[in-house]
């Protein structure tokens, strides 16, 4: 149940990020670090699904942290009721692997765009984040409801 309140908080702490801090600073650190918290989140709650199969006996291994979500997006999330959820997951996961990888980052009007090394480039937006965090928000709650 632990990974659920983590998930809570790490998502409280986005929305705190894009709709107080970045609005203030205009900073695109901040929105960088904002999408990072709400892949935590997800990796949180989906660590914490994965955790409940197997302690239940349902799965055989626990997924290495690094395929956890991509595992979960394969295989349980339209099982789930959840695929309203996919894309945000996704995008909000490969916009992470992709600035981690990287080292240009750039802000363009309200566009916040990553280049990886092999220049594919990975963009953003405020309201896409926006949506996002809304549809993130839902995303922890059911999976919170689905764990208890």
């Amino acid at each position: 149940m632990g990974g659920v309140s983590y998930a809570v908080s790490e998502i409280n702490l986005a929305d705190h990020m894009i709709y107080v801090t970045l609005p203030l600073l205009d900073d695109k650190r901040v929105f960088i670090n904002a999408v990072n918290h709400m892949g935590n989140a997800f990796r949180f709650v989906i660590k914490a699904f994965f955790e409940r199969e197997y302690r239940f006996k349902r799965v055989n291994f626990l997924p290495p942290d690094d395929l956890v979500t991509g595992e979960f997006l394969n295989r349980y999330i339209n099982k789930l009721g959840l695929s309203v959820y996919f894309d945000m997951v996704k995008n909000v996961n490969c916009f992470n692997d992709v600035r981690a990888k990287s080292s240009i980052k750039l802000k363009r009007n309200d566009q916040f765009i990553i280049i990886s090394p092999e220049y594919s480039m990975t963009a953003l937006s405020i309201p896409q984040v926006k949506d996002y965090l809304r549809l993130g928000k839902e995303f922890v709650a059911k999976m919170g409801d689905f764990l208890k």
